[in-house]
């Protein structure tokens, strides 16, 4: 929840922004050699000296800020352009700055942060929001913690953590706090109120003492007290927010581990943030982790080089399973190498990757670099590679690979990543060309489509075509696994928007809903506000029914405070999905995990997918127990007994009945649903959280059911 606190002093107004500032653009994203270390945006780590950045524009507009349009006078979402810093003021003429959620954002008022993160933030009365895209964005993200002071002058930005700025990030942080904790105490949320008010009540205490100190100059005494102030305050904060017993708490993991210890304590940092299901990532750039027989009997490296001498698969699916952790093994499909494949400490080697490397013609060949020699990157996504998918080659040998992992790994699930095309917008960097896809699709349709314009009645077919390409073959892994292993999850990362996928990347991800192609859907939401994420999770959740879907968020790679992490959490949750998932564990830092521990995960939880009849009959139990505590405060003791009684019935038939109750146990959950729209007087926030929460019951009913 925002801090709605006002500051009394015109910081900057409008005429402190000259016109000046708006002549910068051709200064836009330089940053000052007086730029210091990353705070990482969420709270300092020492004194910062000043940083600094240019501005591109006050209050944008296209003829004051063409570098914020598309070249014909159309301006981009608040009139902001690429790797442009801009600053929205009270003049702007709107009430928010009307930005997409492709970049980062910090509400200034009295000359201090006040808040960090999202988009289309609300500007001020009394300050500005600044703005970042790309380049300026991570300039914002590295620099920008609560409290820190800010200045403008001479068409430059600057960012300075004083000592002052400790004790107003704690002070602000204990506003937080409060403002979470009447909130849910208002909806009847259940947490710990005990611990969140001793949390509040310490925080201002050690607060007045870091005033005292601040005060008496003694400024290293203040940071200290601050510290610790703003600590417990956000601990309060944390743990003011729901956490279910039942939902999917998915990671992405990139495995850096290269022996059985360091394995053993990357799973105990999972354990203690509260997951319950880890994607490991298996095969990537073209490596398995584990000595792979299958790619050894086709030419290709065995496994990652600096991960030899060992099995980690094994040992990171026994750490998993010992506490209680789902291990799916998570495989990049048709990308298969990466010019930047050297850089990241994983063993890897820059360049088209091991499977290219044995076999060249595999390729993918983009529309542009027909009649080049050897494997060739795509455009639109600078330095992958990528194998053709309609290549029967290609799609034994990835088959081989996932057919080694399900028969010869205790994993709980297969999760397909970079199922699709590169990115084939627009025509002139469209795939695949290469000599079988032209060939192939020519004897099937009679038409070369490298011929093909996008105005010719074949491009349709074409598309179509690589469409069924990646289809059919999920579908084949599908039966492949379900003739392997039926209880194995086949899960996907996938577009949120399903009508991107299919125009850009032939990914069709709703039809393989729609013909049980996967049991698991982890749609990727890439903004870095709630309301973003929220909105993907709705369209999703009104396109793929009852399917299990894990939302799956980006507040660790974009470097979201952790407050705003929970934030699009908790609106993951409200929109109707069944779990949330993280992007990644390789970012995630020491606060985002302790807010995970203390807040949202603080309840261990199993997913729903892996038993639908247990999760429904599990999360009735804490619905029941929020209407009986919510009884006479947020719903009328009669609705509030009138519910109880029908959803102790669903749950005792849960319970005794078995699979012969589901249907009856459904019908009295729905009828709680139906009838709560006459619940007179009832606080809506605690309707809205209980009919979600029996709506997704509903779901896994019907799931359950088959």
């Amino acid at each position: 929840m925002p801090v709605n606190r006002k500051f009394p002093l015109a910081f900057l107004t409008a005429a402190a922004l000259s016109t000046s500032l708006l002549a910068a653009p051709s200064h836009a994203g330089t940053a000052h050699p007086s730029s210091a270390a990353a705070t990482g945006g969420e709270a300092p780590a020492t004194l910062q000296a000043p940083a600094s950045y240019d501005l591109s524009a006050v209050n944008p507009t296209a003829e004051t800020n063409p570098g914020g349009t598309d070249g014909n006078g159309t301006c981009f979402p608040g009139c902001r352009g690429t790797d442009q810093l801009i600053a929205y003021t009270p003049e702007f003429g709107s009430p928010t700055t009307g930005t997409n959620e492709y970049g980062q954002e910090v509400v200034v008022e009295d000359g201090r942060i006040v808040a960090i993160g999202g988009s289309d933030r609300a500007i001020p009365r009394d300050g500005l929001v600044l703005s970042g895209h790309g380049k300026a964005a991570k300039w914002l993200a590295a620099h920008s913690s609560i409290g820190a002071k800010v200045s403008i002058a001479d068409d430059r930005v600057t960012v300075t953590v004083d000592a002052e700025a400790y004790v107003v990030r704690a002070e602000l942080l204990r506003e937080d706090a409060l403002a979470r904790r009447t909130e849910a105490a208002r909806s009847c949320t259940v947490f710990p109120e005990a611990d969140v008010d001793r949390g509040i009540a310490e925080s201002a205490r050690t607060i007045t003492e870091a005033r005292d100190a601040l005060r008496d100059g003694r400024e290293a005494d203040a940071i200290a007290l601050a510290t610790t102030a703003a600590t417990t305050a956000t601990g309060a904060a944390d743990r003011t927010r729901e956490s279910r017993p039942v939902e999917g708490r998915g990671v992405w993991v990139r495995p850096k581990e290269t022996t059985p210890e360091a394995i053993r304590a990357t799973m105990d940092r999972i354990e203690h943030a509260g997951f319950n299901v880890v994607f490991l990532e298996t095969l990537w750039q073209g490596y398995t982790i584990f000595p792979s027989d299958a790619a050894k009997a086709a030419g290709v490296e065995a496994q990652r080089p600096n991960m030899r001498g060992f099995d980690p698969l094994k040992v990171w699916i026994e750490e998993a399973h010992s506490r209680g952790i789902e291990l799916h093994g998570w495989a990049h499909t048709f990308f298969v190498g990466s010019e930047g494949a050297g850089d990241d400490s994983t063993g890897g080697q820059a360049g088209p990757g091991p499977i290219l490397k044995a076999h060249p013609e595999w390729a993918a060949v983009e529309r542009s670099d027909v009649g080049k020699q050897g494997p060739q990157p795509s455009t639109m996504e600078p330095g992958y590679y990528w194998v053709d998918p309609a290549m029967p080659e290609v799609r034994d040998y990835i088959r081989s690979v996932f057919r080694e992992m399900i028969s010869d790994y205790d994993l709980d699930g297969l999760h397909l990543d970079y199922i699709r095309y590169p990115v084939s917008l627009p025509y002139a960097s469209s795939f695949s060309y290469s000599d079988y896809s032209r060939q192939a699709f020519r004897q099937e349709h009679g038409v070369d489509p490298y011929t093909l314009k996008e105005t010719d009645p074949g491009w349709k077919v074409f598309n179509s075509w690589r469409e069924e390409n990646i289809t059919s073959f999920v579908k084949s892994v599908r039966d492949m696994q379900r003739e392997l292993k039926p209880e194995l999850a086949l899960s996907g990362a996938v577009f949120a928007d399903p009508v991107d996928g299919l125009s850009k990347k032939f990914q069709n991800w709703a039809d393989w809903i729609d013909k049980d192609y996967l049991d698991l859907l982890t749609g990727m939401s890439f903004g870095s506000s709630p309301d973003s994420v929220g909105e993907d999770t709705e369209v999703m959740r009104e396109r793929v029914g009852n399917a299990y879907l894990y939302t799956a968020t980006y507040g660790p790679i974009n470097g979201s405070p952790a407050n705003v992490m929970g934030d699009q959490l908790q609106a993951v949750k409200d929109a109707g999905s069944d779990g949330t998932a993280l992007f990644a564990y390789n970012q995630l830092t020491d606060a985002q995990i302790q807010a995970l521990h203390l807040g949202a995960y603080r309840t261990k939880a199993f997913a729903p997918h892996a038993d639908p009849a247990k999760a429904a009959e599990a999360a009735l139990g804490p619905v029941l127990s929020r209407l009986d505590s919510a009884s006479g405060a947020c719903v009328s003791g009669a609705d509030a007994k009138q519910a109880s009684i029908r959803l102790k019935t669903a749950k005792k038939l849960l319970e005794t009945a078995g699979d012969h109750g589901l249907p009856a146990a459904r019908r009295q959950v729905a009828a709680v649903v139906a009838n709560s729209a006459a619940w007179d007087g009832a606080q809506a926030g605690f309707t809205s959280g209980v009919t979600r929460d029996l709506r997704m019951v509903g779901r896994w009913l019907e799931q359950a059911e088959g």
